[in-house]
């Protein structure tokens, strides 16, 4: 919520052209963290949780690599500003990424700090200071209009740093006052844990999601670098925003899921791991996937409704990024899961494999289709990974998808083909009314889905567990 309120004043005050020069930059450092945020993050969530080594061990080795990749894209931000700016056509992009590369080095130490409470199962902990952090995000609305009027996307930039920063010392605090939990975790052995091992633990996390934010990052860049006119990149931008909200949440359950299966799993109980992974996924199609389905079916009201009329250019690119990000939220999730159960290569393989066929699909989609194109290729690529991911989870692991699911699943099918008729009977340009509507749509999807006992109060109810 606090993201659509800053991109709703930028979108508004800004002229598409610079608004998509705020995109770029965002995108460029989504990428970037995809190196220092989730693999730093989720490598030493799970080694607190699987216990093998001395917590102080595990948090300045993860702590030293985390330096070490933090201070490489610092580097890459600060001196390769230039290119940055010549590959983009936009030298007025040299200086905002050399502030960029500031915002690299203290959201690498928020993660570590974010992996830490993962790893203890403090998940109330994470979920304060995930909630925080964007509302303290916020103040850059009025940094903006005091101090960086004729400069805001370098306010952007500033207010970032600064909201980040509060985050931390809370962080810290609430450390400080636990520590005793942290005092009482008593490793399995008395082995140190090895350097080398956490290099290739968090390299082989970060080597993921090097492959998930390309899928879902690198289209803006391409479309900055090939699709004219330029205010293109700006309708694409707008699309992106709704596009990702599904990713976002999802990301909750990924926070959730690795700690948890890998604890199971290092205890020898496989089955309740199995049990675990299909009640998520469950919750994750009932409640995650209709906000895709009813976004992808109204994108043109949506984006009429929160930018202007002309966003409408970009209305079939959302229908398609909003299923695009949910599908690579699932991928994520199943590949979190083969970790726990020591299949992580596997996600090297695909990692792989995706690298070397997203960017030549997306560069043609993006040159012969424009940013329809684009999309198209990039929710076809992520369909084809989930699937994939769903194989092999399958095979090593066991039977993930319960027939609820599947119900869940044609139930989504018949409410975007109704809400897709709706919608081109009935436009909403108002933002307010259309917020109305959808929260009328989805409270009616979930009595349905009680309704058919498709989900139940226990369902739900294990979720909480």
């Amino acid at each position: 919520m606090s993201g659509y309120a800053l991109h709703f004043f930028l979108g508004n005050t800004m002229p598409p052209a610079s608004y998509g020069v705020v995109g770029t930059i965002i995108t460029v450092l989504d990428f970037e963290y995809m190196f220092i945020s989730n693999g730093a993050r989720q490598s030493i969530a799970s080694e607190i949780s699987r216990r093998r080594y001395a917590l102080r061990d595990v948090i300045v080795k993860t702590l030293a690599f985390q330096l070490l990749l933090v201070a490489f894209f610092f580097c890459v931000n600060f001196f390769g500003a230039p290119l940055f700016g010549y590959i983009f056509n936009d030298a007025s992009l040299d200086f905002y990424f050399r502030v960029a590369g500031f915002l690299v080095v203290i959201n690498g130490m928020f993660t570590l700090l974010l992996g830490i409470n993962d790893g203890l199962q403090r998940f109330g902990t994470s979920a304060l200071l995930g909630v925080f952090y964007p509302i303290a995000k916020l103040g850059t609305i009025p940094l903006i209009i005091f101090g960086f009027r004729d400069d805001p996307v370098l306010g952007v930039e500033i207010g970032f740093m600064l909201s980040v920063l509060i985050t931390i010392i809370l962080g810290c605090i609430l450390l400080f006052i636990r520590r005793r939990q942290m005092r009482e975790i008593i490793p399995v052995t008395n082995e140190r844990l090895p350097f080398s091992h956490v290099a290739k633990h968090t390299l082989s996390f970060s080597f993921f999601f090097i492959m998930v934010s390309l899928v879902l990052s690198v289209d803006t860049l391409i479309v900055k670098a090939v699709v004219m006119p330029a205010s293109m990149a700006g309708y694409y931008t707008g699309a992106m925003n709704f596009g990702k909200i599904a990713y976002n949440m999802l990301q909750a359950f990924v926070t959730v899921i690795l700690p948890i299966v890998a604890k199971l799993v290092s205890e020898g109980r496989r089955d309740a791991a199995m049990q675990r992974t299909s009640e998520l996924l469950l919750i994750a199609f009932a409640f995650i996937l209709p906000i895709s389905v009813i976004i992808s079916a109204t994108s043109g009201d949506l984006l009429a409704a929160f930018y202007s009329p002309s966003f409408d250019a970009a209305s079939a690119a959302l229908s398609c990024l909003a299923f695009s990000n949910f599908f690579m939220g699932i991928t994520v999730i199943l590949n979190m899961v083969l970790n726990s159960f020591g299949s992580s290569r596997f996600s090297d393989g695909l990692s792989i494999a995706s690298l070397i066929v997203a960017i030549p699909i997306f560069i043609a989609g993006a040159t012969y289709f424009g940013i329809t194109g684009i999309a198209v290729a990039s929710v076809s690529c992520t369909g084809l990974a989930m699937l994939v991911s769903f194989a092999r989870t399958y095979a090593k692991v066991g039977r993930v998808i319960l027939g609820k699911t599947w119900a869940v699943i044609v139930v989504n099918a018949v409410m975007w083909i109704a809400v897709r008729i709706a919608a081109s009977m009935i436009g909403i340009t108002n933002l307010l009314a259309l917020g109305g509507v959808y929260v009328v749509v989805y409270a009616a999807y979930v009595a349905v889905l009680f309704a058919l006992r498709i989900i139940t109060v226990t369902d739900v109810k294990s979720l909480g567990k």
